[in-house]
């Protein structure tokens, strides 16, 4: 097990970001082949999904070809639940 330590939080989330941008670009996505991303949901990765935002809006990264499903959604949450995933992209 590799074992990354970092100063904060947001340093955390930017390194996350950087490698699954890091995957990505290498994966190089196409149409015929997207790539799959599965997203944990709460509130932990929200700091991770706001980077890889940043790279998105600087032309970094593309999601055109990339497939995403979350992960841990529970089934029948109405999106203002607090445990739901709509509930924290407000």
């Amino acid at each position: 097990m590799r074992v990354i330590i970092l100063k904060n939080a947001h340093e955390v989330a930017r390194w996350s970001a950087y490698q699954i941008t890091k995957k990505i670009l290498k994966f190089n996505p196409t149409k015929e082949k997207p790539f799959v991303l599965g997203l944990p949901t709460g509130s932990t990765p929200l700091a991770t999904y706001r980077e890889l935002i940043n790279l998105y809006n600087e032309g970094i990264l593309s999601f055109e070809n990339i497939v995403t499903f979350n992960m841990d959604e529970y089934v029948g949450l109405k999106p203002e639940d607090p445990q739901s995933y709509h509930y924290f992209i407000k």
